[in-house]
Protein backbone atom coordinates (compact mmCIF):
# COMPACT_ATOMS: atom_id res chain seq x y z
CA UNK A 1 0.00 0.00 0.00
CA UNK A 2 1.31 3.54 -1.10
CA UNK A 3 0.31 6.16 0.51
CA UNK A 4 0.65 9.40 -1.60
CA UNK A 5 0.97 13.10 -0.16
CA UNK A 6 -0.15 15.66 -3.35
CA UNK A 7 1.03 18.76 -1.37
CA UNK A 8 4.43 17.57 -1.24
CA UNK A 9 4.65 15.31 -4.12
CA UNK A 10 5.79 12.28 -2.46
CA UNK A 11 5.24 9.02 -2.31
CA UNK A 12 6.08 6.80 1.08
CA UNK A 13 5.01 3.15 1.17
CA UNK A 14 3.04 1.55 3.99
CA UNK A 15 1.99 -1.68 5.45
CA UNK A 16 3.21 -4.22 6.76
CA UNK A 17 6.39 -4.75 5.65
CA UNK A 18 7.20 -1.29 5.96
CA UNK A 19 6.42 -1.20 9.58
CA UNK A 20 8.44 -4.67 10.16
CA UNK A 21 12.01 -3.22 8.12
CA UNK A 22 11.75 0.12 9.02
CA UNK A 23 14.82 -0.64 11.01
CA UNK A 24 16.71 -1.60 7.41
CA UNK A 25 15.96 0.95 5.41
CA UNK A 26 18.59 3.04 5.85
CA UNK A 27 20.70 0.50 4.17
CA UNK A 28 18.43 -1.84 1.99
CA UNK A 29 20.70 -3.65 0.10
CA UNK A 30 23.10 -4.59 3.24
CA UNK A 31 20.42 -5.98 4.99
CA UNK A 32 19.38 -8.35 1.78
CA UNK A 33 23.33 -9.26 1.76
CA UNK A 34 23.52 -10.17 5.87
CA UNK A 35 19.96 -11.96 5.52
CA UNK A 36 21.47 -13.87 2.82
CA UNK A 37 24.28 -14.29 4.64
CA UNK A 38 22.88 -16.11 7.51
CA UNK A 39 20.87 -17.98 5.38
CA UNK A 40 23.96 -19.17 3.67
CA UNK A 41 25.64 -20.42 6.69
CA UNK A 42 21.75 -21.95 8.24
CA UNK A 43 22.13 -23.82 4.90
CA UNK A 44 25.40 -25.06 5.11
CA UNK A 45 24.85 -26.42 8.29
CA UNK A 46 21.76 -28.17 7.38
CA UNK A 47 23.56 -29.85 4.18
CA UNK A 48 25.93 -31.18 6.62
CA UNK A 49 22.89 -32.38 8.46
CA UNK A 50 21.52 -33.81 5.92
CA UNK A 51 24.11 -35.90 5.28
CA UNK A 52 24.81 -36.95 8.47
CA UNK A 53 20.67 -38.18 8.48
CA UNK A 54 21.32 -40.00 5.30
CA UNK A 55 23.50 -42.00 7.11
CA UNK A 56 20.86 -42.70 10.06
CA UNK A 57 18.23 -43.53 7.77
CA UNK A 58 20.47 -45.97 5.90
CA UNK A 59 20.97 -47.90 9.31
CA UNK A 60 17.92 -47.80 10.78
CA UNK A 61 16.40 -49.52 7.36
CA UNK A 62 14.10 -46.52 6.53
CA UNK A 63 12.21 -46.41 3.22
CA UNK A 64 13.84 -45.44 -0.06
CA UNK A 65 11.61 -42.17 0.16
CA UNK A 66 13.02 -41.24 2.90
CA UNK A 67 16.78 -41.39 1.58
CA UNK A 68 15.77 -40.24 -1.42
CA UNK A 69 14.49 -36.92 0.16
CA UNK A 70 17.25 -36.57 2.84
CA UNK A 71 19.71 -36.79 -0.77
CA UNK A 72 17.29 -34.41 -2.95
CA UNK A 73 17.58 -31.79 0.22
CA UNK A 74 21.52 -32.28 0.28
CA UNK A 75 21.63 -31.14 -2.99
CA UNK A 76 18.76 -28.37 -3.29
CA UNK A 77 20.86 -27.00 -0.60
CA UNK A 78 24.59 -26.75 -2.14
CA UNK A 79 22.62 -25.51 -5.27
CA UNK A 80 20.61 -22.97 -3.64
CA UNK A 81 23.53 -21.42 -2.15
CA UNK A 82 25.83 -21.11 -5.60
CA UNK A 83 22.90 -19.78 -6.97
CA UNK A 84 21.45 -17.11 -4.61
CA UNK A 85 24.61 -16.17 -4.09
CA UNK A 86 25.59 -15.53 -8.12
CA UNK A 87 21.84 -13.76 -8.32
CA UNK A 88 22.17 -11.55 -5.20
CA UNK A 89 25.74 -10.55 -5.87
CA UNK A 90 26.41 -10.44 -9.45
CA UNK A 91 23.38 -10.51 -11.73
CA UNK A 92 20.72 -8.57 -9.80
CA UNK A 93 18.35 -7.85 -12.81
CA UNK A 94 14.62 -7.95 -12.22
CA UNK A 95 14.08 -11.34 -14.07
CA UNK A 96 17.10 -13.18 -11.69
CA UNK A 97 15.53 -11.23 -8.33
CA UNK A 98 12.27 -12.68 -9.54
CA UNK A 99 13.38 -16.14 -9.81
CA UNK A 100 15.25 -16.21 -6.90
CA UNK A 101 12.09 -15.36 -4.68
CA UNK A 102 9.95 -18.16 -6.59
CA UNK A 103 12.76 -20.36 -5.76
CA UNK A 104 13.17 -18.93 -2.00
CA UNK A 105 9.01 -19.53 -1.47
CA UNK A 106 9.93 -23.37 -3.10
CA UNK A 107 12.23 -24.27 -0.91
CA UNK A 108 10.69 -23.10 2.47
CA UNK A 109 7.72 -25.15 1.57
CA UNK A 110 10.01 -27.65 0.76
CA UNK A 111 11.41 -27.70 4.56
CA UNK A 112 8.34 -26.69 6.15
CA UNK A 113 7.24 -30.66 4.08
CA UNK A 114 10.87 -31.75 5.63
CA UNK A 115 10.05 -31.08 9.25
CA UNK A 116 7.08 -31.99 9.25
CA UNK A 117 7.68 -35.56 8.01
CA UNK A 118 11.16 -36.05 9.67
CA UNK A 119 9.20 -35.43 13.45
CA UNK A 120 7.95 -38.43 14.07
CA UNK A 121 10.04 -40.31 11.75
CA UNK A 122 10.94 -43.85 13.53
CA UNK A 123 13.71 -44.68 11.64
CA UNK A 124 17.11 -44.67 12.65
CA UNK A 125 18.28 -42.36 15.78
CA UNK A 126 14.86 -39.97 16.97
CA UNK A 127 17.56 -37.39 17.99
CA UNK A 128 18.99 -37.46 14.67
CA UNK A 129 15.72 -37.25 13.04
CA UNK A 130 14.49 -34.37 15.46
CA UNK A 131 17.56 -32.25 14.84
CA UNK A 132 17.14 -32.80 11.02
CA UNK A 133 13.48 -31.94 11.36
CA UNK A 134 13.91 -28.80 13.63
CA UNK A 135 16.71 -26.96 11.82
CA UNK A 136 14.28 -27.91 8.59
CA UNK A 137 11.76 -25.53 10.40
CA UNK A 138 14.32 -23.01 11.66
CA UNK A 139 15.42 -23.15 7.82
CA UNK A 140 11.27 -22.72 6.87
CA UNK A 141 10.89 -19.50 9.01
CA UNK A 142 14.50 -17.95 7.64
CA UNK A 143 13.82 -18.56 4.45
CA UNK A 144 10.58 -17.02 4.69
CA UNK A 145 11.89 -13.88 6.29
CA UNK A 146 14.53 -13.56 3.64
CA UNK A 147 11.73 -13.99 1.05
CA UNK A 148 9.93 -11.12 2.61
CA UNK A 149 12.83 -8.93 3.69
CA UNK A 150 13.92 -9.74 -0.77
CA UNK A 151 10.43 -9.02 -1.68
CA UNK A 152 10.45 -5.47 0.12
CA UNK A 153 13.96 -4.21 -0.64
CA UNK A 154 13.90 -5.68 -4.17
CA UNK A 155 13.62 -2.58 -5.83
CA UNK A 156 17.15 -1.24 -3.84
CA UNK A 157 19.47 -4.42 -5.48
CA UNK A 158 17.94 -4.39 -9.10
CA UNK A 159 20.14 -3.67 -11.54
CA UNK A 160 19.05 -3.03 -15.39
CA UNK A 161 20.47 -6.07 -17.25
CA UNK A 162 22.79 -3.60 -19.30
CA UNK A 163 24.13 -2.50 -15.59
CA UNK A 164 25.19 -6.73 -14.89
CA UNK A 165 28.48 -7.22 -13.93
CA UNK A 166 30.14 -8.95 -16.82
CA UNK A 167 27.65 -8.03 -19.43
CA UNK A 168 29.44 -4.91 -21.28
CA UNK A 169 32.39 -7.92 -21.64
CA UNK A 170 30.46 -10.38 -22.98
CA UNK A 171 28.65 -7.64 -25.25
CA UNK A 172 32.25 -6.43 -26.39
CA UNK A 173 33.38 -9.86 -27.09
CA UNK A 174 30.52 -11.16 -29.21
CA UNK A 175 30.75 -7.56 -31.32
CA UNK A 176 34.64 -8.64 -31.97
CA UNK A 177 33.54 -11.76 -33.41
CA UNK A 178 30.82 -10.34 -36.04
Amino acid sequence: MTVIDEENASSTPRGPLSILFRSCSSDPKGSIHRAWSVTMLLTLLFFIVAIIEVGNLQSGDASFALIAAAVWTALIQFGMIIVGTFIIKRFSTSFSIGFLLGLVVIVAQQYLLLSVTFWKNQYGSSAKNVAFANLAFALFVLYTIFAATLMHFKESVMVAAVDAKGWRRSQQIAEEEI
